[in-house]
C-alpha cells in the first residue's frame, strides 16, 4: 500500500527536499495545528509549572559512564508583550541539600535571587541574552515570527526521527538561525536544532524535541521536551501545568533599584577577553592563572610542562601563546590532563593540533582521541586542518617528569569526583596541585580535604601549599584542619 501525505494541498512523499512554497506551508500548517496564527499572535502570556531532569554532560563517573543527574521543579511565566520572564524553582542535587532560586528577567537586564542566603545579583549580560534567546526560541513565537520572514526560510533534506521521517526547514535569522523538522502526520514541530561549535565535541547538534502536545485555552503547547547534545540526553521537561494568558502583574517581574543600578544591559554583552596572569610560586614554577580554571607552569631544562588544559580552544590557546612569550627559547613539552571532565579537557583540542605530547590516566586515552577526531567545520582549527593523531603517553599509578629542582611527580588520587583522576606534585616547592578534589571557599569541604590528606600521607609526600585548578592558593595546614573537621 502506498501512502501519500497531503500537506496544505502539497503533496510531501516524494521528494526528499521541498520547493520554497512547502517551506512557509510546513510553519504555517504548524501554527495552525497550533491553534491558528491569530491566536498565536494574540497570546498575551504562558504561565507554566513543570519538573525538570537535568544531566551533567561532560561531568560523568568515567568518559563513557552516564551523565549525573539532578532534578528541579518550579514555575516559569512569561509575558510575551514585554519580553520578560520570571522563574522560581527548586533545585533538588543527587547529593547535597536542596536549595531555591528565582531569576528576573525584565528590559534588557536580569537578576538572580537566591532567598536562603538571601542575596540578589544581577544576571551578566550573557545569562540575559541566553533567557531572551530562549523567549524568541519558543515555537509559539519562533513559527510566527517565521511566517514573517518567508526570506529566511530554506529547505532541508527530511530527517528520521523516532523512525518516522520529518520535513526540514532552516530557519536562518541571526542569533536565531535554528532547523525546524515537521511531523507529516500531525504537521506539529517535532525537533528544533541548532549547530554551535563546542570545545569537546567539536560540531555541537543540540535539538530539543517536542511531544505530548495539549491544548491550554485557544493554544497548543507541547507538554514534554527532551534536549540532546550529539544524542546525548541533556534535559528532560515535563510540563504539569500550562495556562495562556493568566492575569500576571508587574510586581512579579519587578528587579529592585539597587540591583538594576549595577546590571549590564545585554545589548552590551561581548565575549569576554581571555586573559593569563602568571603567578609565581616558587622558581621556575608557576600558576596560570585564569578566571575560574588555572594550570600549573613548570620551567624544566629544555621545555616547559603544563599541567591541566581547561575550558576552551581560546583559554588554552591564551595560555600557549602566553608560554611563547614568557619562555621564547622552550617550547611547552608536555601537557598533563587532570581528568576527563569537559571543563577541565576543553583546552585539549589546541595541544593536539600544536603536537604537543599528552600525559593522562589510562582512562582518559580513548576520550582524547576523540576530542581530536571530533569534526569541526563551525569554527575550524588547526585540528580540523592538519588531523593529527594525538600522542597520548598514558599512566595508571605514577609518572616522573624530569629531574632535580625542575620535577614533577603526576600521581593517580583515588577520589569520589571521578574515576582515572590524577594530582601532580612538585617536590622541591612542596606544591601540590589538583582539581575539583578540593576547590578552596571560605569554608573548605571536610571530604575533599580528607581525600587530599589521605593521599599525600599514602604516597609520603609533605605538601607546603595546596595550588589547585580552582580558587586560592592554601597553605596545607588549611587542608589538614579542614581534614580533620576543624574550622
Amino acid at each position: 500500500m502506498i501512502r501519500m501525505f497531503t500537506l496544505l494541498g502539497l503533496v510531501v512523499a516524494g521528494p526528499a527536499v521541498l520547493h520554497a512554497q512547502a517551506q512557509h506551508d510546513l510553519v504555517a500548517r504548524a501554527v495552525q495545528v497550533m491553534g491558528g496564527e491569530a491566536a498565536l499572535r494574540g497570546l498575551r502570556s504562558v504561565s507554566a509549572e513543570y519538573h525538570v531532569a537535568t544531566f551533567g554532560l561532560g561531568q560523568s563517573e568515567t568518559p563513557e559512564s552516564p551523565p549525573r543527574a539532578g532534578v528541579a521543579f518550579g514555575r516559569v511565566v512569561t509575558d510575551l508583550q514585554a519580553n520578560r520572564r520570571t522563574r522560581s524553582q527548586e533545585l533538588r542535587p543527587v547529593a547535597g541539600a536542596p536549595s531555591r532560586n528565582r531569576r528576573v528577567t525584565a528590559g534588557g537586564i536580569g537578576m538572580l535571587e537566591i532567598p536562603a542566603a538571601p542575596s540578589m545579583n544581577p544576571d551578566a549580560p550573557g545569562t540575559v541574552v541566553a533567557v531572551e534567546r530562549q523567549m524568541r526560541r519558543e515555537p509559539e513565537r519562533l513559527l510566527v515570527t517565521a511566517l514573517d520572514n518567508p526570506a529566511a526560510l530554506s529547505a532541508l533534506p527530511a530527517r528520521a526521527f523516532r523512525g518516522e521521517q520529518h520535513d526540514g526547514v532552516r530557519f536562518a535569522l541571526g542569533p536565531d538561525t535554528v532547523n525546524l523538522y515537521f511531523d507529516r502526520y500531525s504537521g506539529l514541530l517535532t525537533v528544533m536544532e541548532t549547530i554551535a561549535d563546542d570545545p569537546i565535541l567539536g560540531d555541537r547538534r543540540t535539538a530539543a524535541m517536542y511531544t505530548r502536545w495539549q491544548n491550554a485555552g485557544p493554544v497548543r503547547f507541547a507538554r514534554q521536551i527532551d534536549v540532546t547534545a550529539n544524542g546525548q540526553p541533556i534535559e528532560h521537561w515535563i510540563f504539569t501545568n500550562v495556562t495562556a494568558d493568566a492575569p500576571i502583574t508587574d510586581s512579579a517581574f519587578a528587579i529592585p533599584d539597587s540591583v538594576a543600578r549595577r546590571a549590564q544591559r545585554s545589548s552590551s554583552f561581548a565575549p569576554s577577553p581571555v586573559n593569563v596572569t602568571m603567578v609565581e610560586l616558587a622558581p621556575g614554577l608557576w600558576r596560570a592563572e585564569g578566571s575560574t580554571h588555572h594550570s600549573l607552569v613548570v620551567e624544566q631544562p629544555d621545555h616547559v610542562v603544563v599541567v591541566e588544559a581547561p575550558q576552551s580552544t581560546a583559554r588554552m590557546s591564551a595560555v600557549l601563546d602566553t608560554l611563547r612569550s614568557r619562555f621564547p627559547a622552550k617550547r611547552v613539552g608536555l601537557v598533563v590532563n587532570t581528568h576527563h571532565h569537559w571543563d577541565h579537557a576543553g583546552g585539549l583540542r589546541p595541544v593536539i593540533g600544536a603536537g604537543i605530547p599528552i600525559v593522562t590516566h589510562a582512562r582518559n586515552a580513548a576520550f582524547i582521541r576523540q576530542i581530536a577526531a571530533a569534526p569541526r567545520t563551525v569554527q575550524p582549527d588547526e585540528q580540523s586542518r592538519r588531523r593529527r593523531p594525538p600522542e597520548i603517553r598514558t599512566m595508571d599509578d605514577s609518572v616522573v617528569i624530569g629531574e632535580g629542582a625542575s620535577q614533577v611527580v603526576v600521581y593517580n588520587i583515588p577520589s569520589a569526583h571521578v574515576e582515572g583522576i590524577v594530582a601532580a606534585y612538585v617536590p622541591s616547592a612542596r606544591v601540590l596541585f589538583a582539581a575539583d578534589v578540593l576547590n578552596p571557599a571560605p569554608v573548605l569541604s571536610q571530604p575533599g580535604s580528607a581525600e587530599l590528606v589521605a593521599f599525600a600521607r599514602a604516597r609520603g609526600l609533605a605538601p607546603a601549599r595546596y595550588a589547585g585548578a580552582h580558587g586560592a592558593v592554601l597553605d596545607w595546614t588549611a587542608v589538614e584542619r579542614a581534614a580533620a573537621g576543624a574550622r
